[in-house]
């Protein structure tokens, strides 16, 4: 039987493979995801009976759009930095963006954001952009930590004095210490890195750094400090809509501190260490765990799970083929 030709030659083995590749992935991601949901049953059906009704929607309406500013602010500051490397839209940069976050979701402290971003740019230019998302982190790990350095002094003179947060200060500070000497001295480091065997062959994949100045390191700054007053917001207006009465400093406070502790603390799927270290702080003032849980998670349902979601159809965006 004679086998039309250009039907053939449409047939490209790796596309099969890329495709299969992206269909795998997705299918673990849903499986993660779902698992994860099944253990949130209890807190699903409170979610449901709270947000879909009229007053509710509105908070749910508020949420996904502070959701989606957030995520843009962040395409538009990796934009930003992988412009040294090479060009690319917007709704590229956004696609990537939502990408890591579902690569990041399923794995500890989001080390597969690297993965999931990088895949986005050029082939030939992928390892290259793996430093412009790290910068990023770093630059949103620095306001993180500023703040949390403010939260715990609050904490530890005004509530309890606990050892703790001692530790959590000095944590704070040393990581603000070492990012900047880091900062200062970059060239030096990456030109060591060139002598040591272990990390000679990655050496390259942190060149891009170099080319940072300290404007753009300001720049990054005011967008991840954006970004944090959007994840501040969300979380301030979550609890007092889920009943913590407090005072609006107490809650800015709480929540400062909830994402210090997150950040410095690694976790698999990013629950679990922001709840507790929430439900740590204001149980000192005696509010009821249910409402600071409750809170938590739907700011882990709005900021993490729905882009996560999204992320899992951009990700068939990805090209695993070199271009040509």
């Amino acid at each position: 039987m004679q086998v039309n030709e250009p039907f053939v030659k449409k047939i490209n083995p790796s596309g099969i493979f890329s495709a299969g590749i992206k269909i795998a992935v997705f299918l673990f991601s849903i499986g993660v995801i779902y698992t994860v949901l099944l253990e949130k049953k209890h807190w699903l059906e409170l979610f449901a009976q709270t947000f879909f009704k009229e007053n509710g929607l509105y908070v749910f309406a508020a949420m996904l759009a502070a959701m989606f500013a957030n995520i843009s602010v962040e395409a538009i500051k990796w934009k930003r930095l992988v412009k040294s490397i090479t060009v690319i839209p917007f709704s590229t940069s956004l696609m990537a963006v939502y990408s890591g976050i579902v690569a990041g979701i399923i794995t500890p402290h989001g080390i597969g954001d690297y993965v999931g971003r990088v895949l986005f740019i050029h082939s030939e230019k992928r390892f290259e952009s793996i430093g412009s998302v790290l910068f990023s982190r770093v630059a949103q790990l620095c306001i993180t930590c500023i703040t949390g350095v403010a939260a715990v002094i609050y904490f530890y003179f005004f509530i309890e004095e606990d050892a703790h947060m001692l530790l959590a200060l000095a944590v704070a500070c040393v990581t603000l210490v070492l990012i900047c000497v880091a900062w200062n001295y970059r060239a030096w480091l990456l030109d060591k890195m060139k002598h040591v065997p272990l990390l000679k062959n990655i050496e390259k994949w942190f060149e891009q750094l170099r080319m940072y100045n300290n404007l753009l390191f300001a720049e990054t700054l005011g967008l991840s400090a954006f970004r944090y007053l959007i994840f501040l917001s969300q979380f301030v207006c979550l609890l007092m809509y889920f009943g913590v009465d407090l005072p609006i400093e107490i809650l800015i406070t709480g929540s400062v501190f909830t994402f210090f502790v997150k950040s410095v603390i690694p976790s698999f799927l990013d629950i679990g260490v922001r709840e507790l270290a929430a439900v740590f702080f204001f149980s000192a003032y005696h509010i009821a765990d249910e409402k600071v849980l409750l809170a938590s998670l739907s700011l882990w349902f709005f900021n993490l799970l729905i882009p996560a979601v999204i992320g899992l159809f951009c990700m068939f965006k990805i090209e695993y083929r070199k271009r040509t």
